[in-house]
């Protein structure tokens, strides 16, 4: 499974604020190519909103009406 289309997460303001960087590691659940669900399994709170937000647009493409798992990680730095 490729997704060609994926979106960036944006930085939240209150991490920006607060110095607060760190690793989100979610899975995605894809289903014909287009993400069903976003589960967050680690990482800093105050992310979590925005990367089930960017993952959600992601665009993915699919061999068929299989659903497939995948975990990727987003890596935040404050600098």
């Amino acid at each position: 499974m490729a997704c060609p289309r994926q979106v960036k997460p944006e930085m939240p303001r209150k991490a920006l604020d607060e110095g607060i960087g760190g690793v989100v590691k979610a899975e995605v659940r894809i289903k014909g190519g287009h993400v069903q669900e976003v589960r967050i399994l680690s990482g800093p709170r105050v992310y979590h909103s925005t990367v089930r937000a960017a993952v959600m647009r992601y665009e993915c493409q699919s061999t068929g009406d299989a659903e497939v798992l995948a975990t990727q990680e987003f890596v935040f730095r404050i600098e």
